[in-house]
Formats: structure tokens, sequence, C-alpha cells
């Protein structure tokens, strides 16, 4: 089967360029995802006493199944190591499992401080829509654009790749927004331990902020074009992200379910 060529380089196959800067870029920071996903199985594995509930499996599926086959399938279609089918499915297959992964991480941490069945309700189905909405246009696109070319697929893809990426960066604003607002309520709630309450709210919003420029300096990267480097990017910083996700749980769980003479990280209790 022909492939087709594409308006955006490496979009339907390899590097094409003779930059070695940006070819050890993509190298480096694919490297790191692969490396960082490999360290954030370890850590979900010696953090959780109990390996079962939503956060658990969430971690370890965004990580394993999500980031480490998309950053392979980067790797292997950038430097031209097998044939187009073999990237693009385990890249696109990566990419569905590790954006919506995100999103139940994010989804799974607010049963610990939120109770209202209506909103945990409306996160969970704009999860679902979302999912499918945003990304099975993208997978036809994805196999489109090399196969069927003829069918102006190079063009859709650039909108719709603009399109998806706004779209999960709304839904994990909107998330992350809702944890936020709840955090800060709970944790005003504990006037006995306002220091450890005004360090755990700073630490909160930090976190969540660096979160935010990392998502937004994706949609300016692919806004300007820099399509490869937006690609390989996006595992990277996904992995960051899955990592600074511990780090906010096992703070917000340490005040909230525990006496501050047991600040344990353990998450036995998470369903």
């Amino acid at each position: 089967m022909v492939q087709c060529s594409a308006p955006v380089d490496g979009i339907v196959g390899s590097y094409s360029g003779n930059s070695f800067a940006l070819q050890a870029s993509i190298a480096s920071l694919l490297g790191l995802a692969l490396y960082n996903a490999s360290e954030l199985i370890v850590l979900v594995f010696s953090t959780f006493h109990v390996y079962t509930g939503l956060y658990f499996w969430s971690l370890l599926i965004t990580a394993l199944l999500g980031v480490m086959p998309d950053a392979l399938g980067l790797l292997l279609k950038y430097f031209n190591l097998a044939p187009i089918w073999i990237p693009v499915t385990l890249s696109t297959a990566g990419w569905c499992i590790m954006v919506t992964g995100q999103s139940l991480v994010l989804y799974s941490r607010l049963h610990l401080i939120l109770h209202d069945e209506r909103i945990l309700r409306g996160v969970r189905a704009m999860i679902i829509i979302n999912a499918i909405i945003l990304q099975i246009p993208q997978i036809i696109s994805s196999y489109g654009v090399i196969y069927a070319c003829h069918l102006a697929f190079g063009r859709f893809f650039n909108t719709w790749e603009k399109v998806q990426l706004t779209g999960f960066f709304a839904q994990e604003i909107i998330i992350s927004s809702i944890f936020i607002v709840q955090t800060v309520k709970l944790l005003r709630s504990y006037p006995t331990r306002s220091k450890r309450r005004t360090n755990i709210m700073y630490q909160l919003l930090a976190i969540n902020l660096a979160i935010i420029l990392m998502d937004i300096s994706l949609i300016v990267i692919e806004f300007i074009g820099l399509f490869i480097i937006q690609t390989v990017l996006k595992p990277f910083f996904y992995t960051v992200k899955l990592k600074l996700e511990i780090a906010v749980l096992s703070r917000l769980v340490s005040v909230v379910q525990y006496d501050s003479s047991h600040d344990s990280s353990g998450f036995s209790d998470q369903k």
C-alpha cells in the first residue's frame, strides 16, 4: 500500500530533515518518557499497599499501556525503524489510553474530597463522551493521512489535532479546578493544622499550575506548527504529570485521612 505525503513533516513517517539537534531532542525526550514511565510503574507498586481501586489501575495502565506504547511508536516512526503501520498503531493506541487515562487519574482522586454524586457522574460522562468524540476521528485520520491522502485526510488531521488537544486540555482544567476548589474547602475545615494546611494549599496550587503550564505549552507548540516537537513532548509531559499526581494525593491523604503523628503516603483505603 502506497504511503502519501503530508503537509506537516512527521505525520506520515520518519523525520526527513537533517537537524542533529532535533534528532537528539526526539530521542532524548522519548527516552526520558520511557524511563519515567518505567519508574512510575515501580513507584505505583511501591506506594500502594493494596493493588486495587480506580486510582491504582488508572495510574498503572496510563503509564504501562499509554505512555510506553506512544513513546515507543514515535521512536520507531521518526527514526524509520519499522513499517509505518506498526508505529502508527502503537502511538495511536498509546495516545488514546494516555490522554483518557490521565483524566481518569484526575477523576479518581475526586472521591477523596468530593461526595456529590451529580458532579462525579457529570465528570465521568464528560470523560466518556470526549473519549468517543475526540479520539475516534483522530484514529481514523491517523491512518487516513497515510493510506488515503486522495481523500484530503491531511487537512483534516491538521485541524482535528488542534481540536482534540484543546478539548482534552479543557477537560483536565475542569477536573483540576473542581479538585482545587474542593481541596481548599476541605483544608479550611482543619483549623488546628493551619501551618500544615497552608503548606498543602500552596503545594497543590503550585503543582496544578505546573500541570496547566505544560498543557498550555503543548497547545502553543501545536498551533505554531511544530508537530514533531509537540508529539514527543506530550508523552514526556504526561509522565511528569503522573508523578505530580502521586505527590498531590500523597500529601492530601496524609492530612485528610491520617493524624499528624501518622503522616503516611499509603493508599490502602483507595477504592
